[in-house]
């Protein structure tokens, strides 16, 4: 059984190398008192966020420092889309109001002849910025859910639109392990109906998924690891998305030829357990207290019943 485990652990090695080697960027916001090489904590500006762009898989991943000759952009719940600001290792983006922002991020070099086109995107929500306008919106509900099913990005060629997820409980907020999610690519504005959607879990779960005849990538997020559920904190883990796309065609890029383009888009993504399955443990909780009352009453009261009263004797002594 040992060499057969070897054997089926080298198997999943190679299978799983060519996507170690072929791993996605993607972005990943700054944390409150992180600070960049060119930006210390104190110099921080509010309505602006900072973003990371990182590189590998989530176990090993790095952070690219020299992202020159990039290009980024910002679009907000009202599609407004504006210039991100390239700095020496990270990116920034205006928010200038409560809510949330789309974030896009593109690179380009020239690999063995070959136009590597890497693209990425996320969503970032900004809570701290001037709620006098978006407050708003949001009652209105113009923010919510105003990051899906978007026109493609007329700045990229290549692009991964997420649909609204068909979700299996009362919360719609977020997204939760249990849900559908829904995607759709696109290559200059064409929806494209053969190429497969791959999602890569933390967990180091993958799926490969090809569109339905309307163009529809659909998938369930498995259930997670339920780390956390033994100190009774909701666990969260993250995803990628990311689609691949070869196109035979030459030219020149900065003044070097290349004989084909290679696209590649990735969206990180968060997710949670299913607020079902802390409700069905809550449920569970409260009737193990419940029986454990009825239980005891009855048991009290049966005690009680079965003990004797103390009778007094009294001896005639005449």
């Amino acid at each position: 059984m040992k060499y057969i485990d070897i054997i089926k652990s080298t198997v999943f090695t190679v299978l799983l190398l060519p996507i170690l080697l072929n791993a996605s960027i993607w972005l990943e916001e700054k944390k409150e008192g992180e600070a960049s090489c060119c930006t210390s904590v104190s110099e921080k500006k509010a309505g602006y966020k900072e973003l990371t762009v990182k590189n590998g898989t989530f176990k090993k991943s790095k952070q690219l420092n020299d992202i020159n000759g990039s290009e980024a952009w910002v679009r907000d719940f009202d599609d407004i889309i504006l210039k991100g600001k390239i700095l020496k290792d990270s990116i920034e983006v205006a928010t200038p109001q409560k809510g949330s922002y789309h974030i896009f991020f593109t690179k380009r070099n020239i690999e063995n002849g070959i136009l590597k086109v890497d693209a990425t995107t996320t969503r970032i929500y900004n809570k701290d910025a001037d709620i006098k306008e978006s407050i708003v919106k949001e009652i209105r509900g113009k923010t919510v859910g105003s990051y899906y099913d978007k026109p493609p990005f007329k700045e990229l060629d290549f692009e991964i639109v997420m649909l609204k997820p068909i979700k299996k409980h009362q919360i719609n907020c977020c997204l939760y392990s249990g849900d559908i999610a829904q995607f759709k690519i696109y290559y200059k504005g064409t929806l494209q109906k053969n190429i497969p959607l791959k999602a890569i879990m933390q967990t180091g779960w993958v799926n490969e998924v090809m569109p339905d005849k309307d163009g529809i990538v659909s998938f369930e997020i498995p259930r997670t690891n339920y780390d956390g559920i033994a100190t009774g904190k909701k666990s969260s883990e993250k995803m990628i998305v990311e689609a691949i796309y070869d196109v035979n065609e030459s030219g020149e890029y900065l003044e070097t030829p290349y004989s084909k383009i290679k696209y590649s888009m990735s969206m990180p993504l968060t997710f949670s357990s299913s607020p079902l399955e802390y409700s069905s443990q809550l449920s569970g909780f409260y009737v193990v207290i419940g029986t454990t009352l009825v239980l005891s009453l009855g048991i009290y009261y049966y005690r009680r019943k079965k003990k004797k009263e103390p009778k007094e004797i009294w001896f005639d002594e005449k």
